[in-house]
């Protein structure tokens, strides 16, 4: 006849969790974090590069700026400067105005290229805190319940 001794505990007690899902936890959250630091680390090296620049051979006229931005020279908007011939540029003795055609843009990128990076980075890396956080809260639980379960 076997007879249960209360020192031989199951893992599977009421508030007990397995030590193989606690580690199991720590290893997905570990890895989460860490592709929340890559992500973070590719956006912030993004920004030392100059390859997100429109390129010089293919720069946008001011017509394709898509509502992207205003240009405004003392307080008068750029295109309204060049429709009314108040813009020059000199050419030898004299000055030719600026038509809207002489205007091109070159635009940084770098908003579209850092965004995913920056979204995966923030969201696995509180993913994986989260996780570190309730791992802790649920260790610190059973330790105190095993605190309360000692008899003085």
């Amino acid at each position: 006849m076997l007879v249960n001794d209360e020192r031989d505990s199951s893992p599977m007690e009421a508030g007990a969790m397995p030590q193989r899902l606690l580690l199991f936890w720590t290893v997905w959250a570990t890895i989460f974090i860490a592709f929340g630091v890559v992500g973070l680390g590719r956006a912030m090296l993004a920004y030392h590069h100059d390859y997100y620049w429109t390129p010089t051979t293919r720069q946008e006229s001011l017509e394709q700026r898509n509502g992207r931005f205003e240009l405004y020279i003392r307080d008068k908007l750029l295109e309204r400067r060049l429709k009314d011939g108040e813009l020059a540029m000199r050419n030898g003795d004299s000055w030719v105005p600026l038509q809207e055609a002489d205007v091109s843009l070159r635009l940084n990128h770098i908003n579209e290229v850092t965004r995913p990076s920056l979204l995966y980075g923030v969201g696995f890396a509180s993913a994986g805190l989260a996780w570190l956080s309730a791992l802790l809260g649920i260790r610190r639980a059973k330790k105190l319940e095993a605190e309360r379960a000692v008899p003085d």
